[in-house]
């Protein structure tokens, strides 16, 4: 799990970055943080993206393939 997918599943959500971090139990400035680079993915927080990626459909992956050949 890296900083891109954890945005693309946010995105692919459509969570604003505090919607995204109530999710996931976490405060919005460390979503920023991480989605810019500035903060590591933890353990905890990475179980929780995992999880939530597991119950993504399979368009998830078409979507965030295009996100990265669009960044």
């Amino acid at each position: 799990m890296d900083r891109m997918k954890a945005k693309a599943i946010r995105l692919f959500l459509g969570d604003s970055m505090e919607e995204f971090g109530k999710r996931i139990g976490v405060a919005p400035s460390t979503i920023s943080a991480i989605e810019n680079g500035r903060r590591d993915i933890t353990d905890y927080v990475r179980s929780k993206l995992v999880r939530i990626e597991m119950t993504l459909p399979k368009e998830f992956y078409t979507f965030f393939e295009l996100m990265k050949k669009g960044a």
